[in-house]
């Protein structure tokens, strides 16, 4: 790999920081930030829509390290497959354990035992198996973080099928492809926003609805943007394949970035359904093919070594902020003769100040050794594959 395709994707690691700690602001930031001005917590308020850059970053990723300039995949299934559950399942499984006591206090204070027990039961099965973002009731039940990795699950499973159907599409009609990916992305919210079928329900970021969860959730409704940031990366790859990309990027990742930016601070003048689903591909999708190609300023100060280091970790962090959430909780009343942690910027001090160390320490002892024990645990498998492919006889003049 070439020094500028390593910054590149030094930037990209980058990028990932920033969408998880957009997130986790999401989650812990707005109390600290009602006395800021309005655009500042509408642009935290935002930090659902981060989620939808990581799909784009997913897909683009992907094409990236596994396509050729044909749309082929350069691996097989197996070896593909087991890569990627090598690279999630680790910490996934970790959160879920330090997820379980308040998730099982919680489950039996609401429920009692018997109830609780079966939703238990039901609940951590889906969760474990990555299939809980399919039933939107149970989507956010464990560690509520992990329904976007059962999203990415799904995507996994397809992506090998869709590098089957990639060279059959002309690169002349790669463009409309990206339009057709964009606007089926964004029939879900448009007709949940036509149909208002939950009834006048607040459209925010706290409301709950059976048709919202089914449309924020589910793996179909998100698979347009992992399909767009797929398709980008590909025009990546061809371009690549072509000889050295002309120009750095650098107005592509501003403008997507301009564009995100804008929109998060636009508050509720972007309706919610939308921001939450496909509206703001596009300007991700810009970001992420302007970074890939060195990004200028912001290529560089994302491909710096502290926010490569960040990025590397963003997976635990992203994962890791419920429970870091939960043991602030805990270190606050331990603390509380002593130190007041009872604040809003207390509380989200050490929620950050829990999170991004653990999930440094996460990525460099769990994360990194048990992914190449994984991979190496499920190499038989993958050999069972490449073996059965090589015994199957060659078709007369092929």
């Amino acid at each position: 790999m070439s020094g500028s395709s390593a910054r590149s994707l030094d930037a990209l690691t980058g990028l990932r920081f920033l969408a998880a700690l957009h997130v986790v602001l999401f989650h812990f930031a707005r109390p600290a930030l009602e006395p800021a001005p309005v655009w500042l917590g509408n642009l935290v308020g935002a930090g659902y829509s981060a989620v939808g850059v990581f799909f784009v970053l997913s897909g683009f990723v992907l094409a990236w390290n596994y396509l050729d300039a044909e749309g082929r995949m350069e691996t097989g299934t197996r070896a593909f497959q087991a890569a990627r559950l090598a690279r999630v399942y680790p910490v996934y499984v970790l959160t879920f354990l330090l997820s379980a006591p308040p998730t099982i206090e919680a489950s039996v204070a609401d429920n009692g035992w018997l109830l609780a027990g079966a939703k238990l039961v039901v609940g951590g099965l889906l969760t474990l198996t990555l299939a809980q973002a399919w039933v939107p009731r149970l989507a956010l039940y464990w560690n509520p973080p992990g329904w976007s990795v059962s999203v990415e699950a799904f995507f996994y499973a397809l992506f090998p099928r869709l590098t089957r159907w990639l060279p059959r599409l002309r690169p002349a009609r790669l463009g409309w492809a990206l339009v057709v990916v964009w606007a089926l992305g964004l029939a879900p919210p448009l007709a949940y926003l036509a149909t208002r079928p939950d009834g006048p329900i607040p459209l925010d970021a706290h409301a709950w609805g059976p048709w919202l969860a089914l449309m924020k959730f589910s793996p179909l409704a998100r698979l347009p943007e992992f399909l767009l940031g797929v398709l980008l990366g590909w025009c990546f790859v061809r371009e690549r394949s072509a000889g050295p990309a002309r120009g750095s990027g650098a107005v592509f990742a501003t403008v997507g970035l301009a564009l995100l930016v804008a929109a998060g601070m636009a508050g509720e003048a972007v309706a919610y359904p939308l921001m939450h689903n496909a509206l703001l591909a596009p300007a991700s999708g810009l970001l992420v093919y302007g970074l890939a190609r060195g990004g200028g300023w912001l290529g560089r100060w994302l491909a710096h070594p502290l926010m490569v280091r960040l990025g590397a970790a963003s997976y635990a962090l992203y994962l890791l902020q419920y429970p870091a959430g939960e043991a602030a909780a805990k270190l606050e009343r331990l603390l509380s003769p002593w130190v007041d942690l009872h604040t809003p910027w207390g509380w989200l001090g050490s929620v950050l100040a829990l999170a991004v160390p653990t999930s440094l320490l996460v990525h460099h002892f769990v994360e990194t050794p048990l992914r190449g024990r994984m991979r190496k645990a499920l190499q038989p498998w993958v050999d069972a594959e490449r073996g059965a492919a090589e015994s199957r006889p060659v078709a007369p003049g092929a």
